[in-house]
């Protein structure tokens, strides 16, 4: 809640994490929320969640565990009604005063759990990475094939309008990897590659029996350079730019394995 951000995404999530967020005076600032919890057969850590200081439309999940052989966690997407007003002069935010239209963009986001590096069992070893790569690169393409009429061997140009203007969470992979590459061939851009130092990793994890700290960069901002079409009468369009991104610092201890990724973007008018 301090960061700021309009619009959060959570992995790992269960029915007292909502209770709690519920119950917080921070959770009256994000008043559109969806929280999808695990079923009885499901795998602990399966839930997911968005909230968002902006109204929500068309919550969907999407289980890939059907149809991709090794795949265990949902993916969560969803519209969020992000309101501007647009003056005489330009664009400016929604809350400017003046002679102005009011209206809104639509960005269409997904929230990404993929397969975790580890075996279904929970064990890991140097190579488990390697191995379970294959199911993160078709967990991606499920997604995108499913929110397209594309095929999953379709490579979508650069210039088209793609399913989703953002991609964010657990991508349990770290930059250039398999399921990150194949949506940098889309023309998807990764936010922490383009913003934040190699070496800042946003996950830490002890290895054989605490021996030594594994530090990965596997939470990551995908984002899309595509216009977005706000519903003023003119139709004018709207550019999203990434304009920063960093990872939240102070969650390494009793808190999380998973540091926060934080990205910010704007919207100009074109």
């Amino acid at each position: 809640f301090s960061s700021g951000a309009d619009v959060i995404l959570l992995q790992e999530t269960n029915p007292a994490w909502k209770d709690l967020l519920d119950a917080d005076a921070m959770a009256l600032t994000y008043p559109y929320s969806h929280f999808r919890h695990p079923g009885v057969n499901d795998r602990a850590a399966g839930g997911i969640a968005i909230l968002s200081r902006y109204p929500l439309e068309n919550e969907r999940i999407w289980d890939f565990t059907k149809h991709v052989d090794g795949s265990v966690f949902p993916t969560l997407s969803c519209q969020v009604n992000v309101p501007i007003s647009l003056e005489r002069s330009g664009f400016s935010p929604s809350d400017a005063s003046g002679d102005s239209s009011h209206s809104f963009v639509t960005i269409n986001i997904a929230n990404v759990h993929l397969r975790p590096p580890v075996e279904l069992d929970g064990s890991a070893w140097f190579e488990t990475a390697r191995k379970t790569e294959p199911i993160r690169i078709n967990e991606v393409k499920e997604l995108i094939r499913n929110a397209t009429s594309l095929k999953a061997d379709t490579i979508m140009s650069a210039t088209a309008r793609p399913p989703f203007n953002v991609i964010a969470g657990d991508f349990n992979e770290g930059d250039n990897a398999g399921g990150l590459s194949y949506l940098a061939s889309l023309g998807y851009i990764d936010a922490l590659k383009q913003y934040v130092p190699r070496y800042k990793e946003t996950h830490t994890w002890p290895f054989m029996r605490k021996l030594f700290t594994l530090r990965k960069r596997l939470d990551h901002i995908i984002w899309h350079k595509s216009q977005l079409l706000s519903t003023v009468e003119d139709e004018c369009h709207v550019k999203m730019q990434c304009i920063g991104c960093g990872v939240l610092t102070g969650y390494e201890v009793d808190a999380s394995d998973h540091q926060p990724v934080l990205a910010r973007f704007a919207l100009i008018r074109v």
